[in-house]
C-alpha cells in the first residue's frame, strides 16, 4: 500500500503561484486543489481534509472578512494555512476557529524556490501536529480508561466493603461487624448515660424446616425472616445475622419494657403470616431473648452475648415462641430451675446433633451401597405430614419425629430389599410377604439408637391398614397409632405422585381412585379426606372439582354409613396451629 498523498488547496493565487506549486507537487507528494474564491474553497474543505492551504489574502475585502471566513471554515486542527501578503504589509494575526492549527504568511514577490521550501517546512509542520493530535487522543484514550478503572476499582471496593460487613444471603450485617458495632454502641451509650437493647431471635425448628423442605425453602425463610426484620424495626435499630438462624438486632436507647413490646411486635410478625415459596408453605415461630444495658450492666461485648445466650436457652427450654428478658437476680430455687432447664436444653441439643449424624450417616450409606438418593420421595412426603399435622394442630416437634421416621423407613427399605425393588415387573405374593417383616427388622435395627424411641414405635405400626387387614399385627382403627396413619397415607400418597420401576407416576385420576378405594380399608377415612382437601387447596395435584367432590362424599358417605368401620378419632386443631 503506498503513501497517502497530502492534499493542499490553493486559493486566489495567480498563475505563477499556482505553476509553482503544481510543478512541485511530485516532489513534495502531494494531491493539488484550486479554488478561485472564499465560496469554492468553503465548499472543498468541507469535502476534503488539506495538509495545507496557501490562499491570497486578496480575496477578502478586508483583513477582517478572511478572518471570518477562515473561522468558518470545516478545517482539521492539523491543517496548516499560509497566507500570501503584499510586499508592504506586516505579517498579521488570523484564526482558523479549530485548536492547533498553524498560520504562517509570506509577501509577494513569490519565488518558485522561495515557496516550495514554505510549502515544505508546512507539511512537516502539519505533520508533527498529526502526531501531537494522536498522542493527544491516546492520551485521552488511556485518562478515560483509567478513569473507568478507577470507577471501576472503586465499585469493586465497595462491593468488597459490603461483603465483609454484611451476610450475603440476608443482607443483613454479619457477625463480624456485630462485634464492631455493638462495642461501638457500648461505649456510646456509657458515655451518654443511655439505654441499649439486645435482642437475639432464633428460628424456632429451622433445621426440621430444613430437612422436610429442603434447603431451597429454608434458604427462603430466612430471607423473608430477614425482611420482616428489617420491615419491622426502627431506622436506627441494626439488624445482624449472627449465624445459622440466629439473628440479633441492637436497639439504640431503648429500655427493656420498650424492648419486650419491639421482640413482641417482631415474633407476631413472624406466627401470624406463613412463610411461603412455591408450593412450600410453612408458619414460623420464634424465641427472643433480651438483654439490656442499664438493667443487665454487662462488662463487655462478650458477656452481653453470653446473657442473651443464657436467656434464649430458658426461652428454648419452655417451649419456644415466646420472650425471655434476661434477669441477672436468679436465686434461691428459681435459679435451681433455671439451671436444670438450661441444662436440659443443652442436653436436648446435644441430643438433636448425634440424630442428625446418625441420620446424615445412613443416608450416604444408602447412597453409597445403592446408589440411588431418597431425598425426593422423603421431602414429597414430609411435605404432605407437615400439612396435614399443621390441619390438625400437632405441635412443630413432631414434624422432626416424621422427617427421621421417613429418611429411616426409605433408607433401611432400599439397604434391605435393593433387588426386589428395583424390578420392573409388579410384586408377586410371596415378595410382599417378604416385605411384610420389614417392620420387625426396621424395629429391630432402631434399637440400636435409644434416640429413635418415637421413630421406632411409628414404623413398627406404619404397615397396619385401617381395617385389621395390615401388618405386623393386624391393628385397625384407633388402635393404630395417628402417627402411623399420618405416616402411611404421606408415604403412599407420595409413591403415588412418583415414578417407580415398575410403573409410571399415577394420573390425577387414577390417585383420587386409589385414595377412594383405599379410605376406610388401607387408610384412615378421614385422612384421606383431610388429604383431598390439602392437595387440591395448595394445587399439589391437578384435581377435577365435580371428581372430587363425588369422591369426598363417597368417603363420607362410607365413614357414616357403615356401622362396623371402626371410627377415627382425629384431635381438633389447637389454638396454636
Amino acid at each position: 500500500m503506498g503513501t497517502m498523498m497530502d492534499k493542499i488547496l490553493l486559493v486566489g493565487l495567480d498563475s505563477l503561484a499556482t505553476s509553482a506549486v503544481t510543478s512541485a507537487a511530485p516532489i513534495l507528494k502531494a494531491q493539488i486543489f484550486e479554488a478561485a474564491d472564499a465560496t469554492e474553497m468553503a465548499h472543498l474543505t468541507r469535502k476534503n481534509e488539506f495538509a495545507l492551504v496557501i490562499l491570497d489574502q486578496n480575496i477578502a475585502a478586508t483583513i477582517q472578512e478572511l478572518d471570518k471566513q477562515l473561522q468558518a471554515l470545516s478545517l482539521s486542527p492539523a491543517t496548516t494555512l499560509l497566507i500570501i501578503v503584499p510586499s508592504d504589509q506586516s505579517p498579521v494575526s488570523f484564526h482558523t476557529g479549530v485548536p492547533g492549527g498553524f498560520i504562517d504568511s509570506l509577501p509577494r514577490p513569490l519565488t518558485p524556490a522561495l515557496l516550495t521550501g514554505k510549502i515544505r517546512l508546512l507539511l512537516h509542520i502539519h505533520r508533527l501536529q498529526q502526531e501531537l493530535l494522536s498522542c493527544q487522543t491516546l492520551l485521552q484514550d488511556q485518562q478515560n480508561k483509567n478513569q473507568q478503572w478507577q470507577q471501576s476499582l472503586a465499585q469493586q471496593s465497595h462491593y468488597l466493603n459490603m461483603l465483609s460487613v454484611r451476610d450475603g444471603l440476608t443482607g443483613l450485617f454479619n457477625r463480624r461487624q456485630l462485634g464492631i458495632t455493638l462495642e461501638e454502641n457500648l461505649q456510646k451509650a456509657r458515655q451518654e448515660n443511655t439505654d441499649l437493647a439486645l435482642l437475639l431471635v432464633d428460628i424456632d425448628y429451622f433445621n426440621e424446616t430444613n430437612r422436610v423442605a429442603g434447603q431451597h425453602f429454608g434458604d427462603s425463610i430466612l430471607n423473608q425472616f430477614a425482611a420482616r426484620l428489617t420491615q419491622n424495626s426502627r431506622d436506627e435499630d441494626l439488624c445482624f445475622r449472627f449465624g445459622g438462624a440466629d439473628f440479633i438486632v441492637l436497639l439504640p436507647g431503648m429500655n427493656k419494657t420498650a424492648a419486650k413490646e419491639q421482640a413482641e411486635i417482631i415474633r407476631l410478625a413472624c406466627s401470624e403470616h406463613p412463610f411461603t415459596s412455591g408450593n412450600h408453605s410453612r408458619t414460623v415461630t420464634v424465641s427472643i431473648s433480651i438483654v439490656t444495658l442499664l438493667d443487665n450492666c454487662p462488662k463487655d461485648v462478650d458477656e452481653f452475648l453470653t446473657m442473651a445466650d443464657k436467656a434464649m436457652y430458658q426461652a428454648k427450654s419452655q417451649g419456644r415462641n415466646r420472650i425471655v428478658v434476661y434477669d441477672l437476680d436468679h436465686t434461691g430455687q428459681s435459679s435451681k430451675i433455671d439451671s436444670i432447664s438450661l441444662l436440659q436444653e443443652t442436653l436436648r441439643r446435644i441430643l438433636e446433633k448425634t440424630k442428625d449424624s446418625s441420620i446424615a450417616s445412613i443416608q450416604i450409606l444408602t447412597q453409597n451401597v445403592t446408589g440411588t438418593p431418597q431425598d425426593d420421595h422423603v421431602h414429597l412426603a414430609a411435605q404432605y405430614i407437615h400439612l396435614i399435622c399443621g390441619r390438625l394442630g400437632l405441635p412443630n416437634s413432631i414434624l422432626e419425629t416424621f422427617t427421621n421416621a421417613l429418611i429411616l423407613y426409605n433408607c433401611f427399605r432400599s439397604l434391605l430389599y435393593r433387588e426386589l425393588l428395583t424390578k420392573k415387573e409388579t410384586f408377586s405374593r410371596e415378595e410382599r410377604k417378604v416385605l411384610q417383616d420389614l417392620p420387625y427388622k426396621l424395629a429391630e435395627l432402631t434399637q440400636h439408637f435409644d434416640y429413635f424411641a418415637n421413630e421406632r414405635t411409628m414404623l413398627l405400626c406404619q404397615g397396619e391398614h385401617y381395617d385389621g387387614s395390615g401388618y405386623p399385627e393386624g391393628l385397625s382403627g384407633d388402635e393404630i397409632p395417628l402417627a402411623s396413619r399420618i405416616f402411611s397415607l404421606a408415604d403412599s400418597l407420595a409413591a403415588m405422585n412418583a415414578d417407580r420401576p415398575h410403573r409410571k407416576r399415577l394420573t390425577p385420576l387414577a390417585i383420587i381412585d386409589e385414595l377412594r378405594k383405599g379410605a376406610g380399608t388401607q387408610w384412615d377415612p378421614s385422612l384421606v379426606l383431610l388429604a383431598l382437601d390439602i392437595v387440591h387447596e395448595q394445587q399439589l395435584i391437578p384435581l377435577d372439582e365435580k371428581l372430587l367432590t363425588q369422591t369426598k362424599l363417597q368417603i363420607t358417605q362410607q365413614i357414616t354409613g357403615s356401622a362396623s368401620q371402626p371410627k377415627s378419632s382425629l384431635p381438633q386443631k389447637s389454638s396454636h396451629s
